[in-house]
C-alpha cells in the first residue's frame, strides 16, 4: 500500500511517500529535500508508528543542498525517537553520498543504496 499525502499533488509539493507491507513501512523522500519534506515525512512518520509496524525505512532519495543539513539531521533525529517510543526499528538509506557524510557527521549512520 503507498500513501500520498494531498498536498503531494500538487507539483510544486516535495514527493514524500509512505509505502507499507508486512509491518514494515518505508518513508521515501525524492526530489528536492526542504522544511516541507521534512513536515509531511513526520507527519507519515506518525501515521507509520501509530499503524504498530514492526520497522521503518528512512529512504532519502532527494537532493539535499547545504541549507537543508540541519533539517535533515532534525527529522532522523524525530524518527530515532518516535520509532523509539513506538519500539519499531529504525533504517535510514540515502542514495547520495553526501547526504550520507552528513549524517554520520550528525553521529547517524544510514545505508547507503
Amino acid at each position: 500500500m503507498t500513501i500520498t499525502p494531498e498536498s503531494a499533488h500538487d507539483r510544486s509539493a516535495p514527493a514524500v511517500t509512505l509505502e507499507s507491507d508486512a509491518g514494515v513501512a518505508r518513508i521515501v523522500i525524492a526530489g528536492t529535500f526542504s522544511d516541507a519534506a521534512s513536515a509531511l515525512a513526520q507527519e507519515l512518520l506518525v501515521d507509520a508508528c501509530d499503524r504498530g509496524t514492526v520497522g521503518v525505512t528512512l529512504a532519502v532519495e532527494a537532493d539535499v543542498g547545504p541549507d537543508d543539513h540541519a533539517v535533515l539531521t532534525h527529522l532522523v533525529d524525530v524518527a530515532q525517537r518516535r520509532c523509539w517510543a513506538a519500539s519499531c526499528r529504525l533504517e535510514v538509506t540515502a542514495a547520495d553520498p553526501d547526504v550520507c557524510e552528513v549524517l554520520a557527521a550528525a553521529g547517524i549512520w544510514p545505508t547507503q543504496v
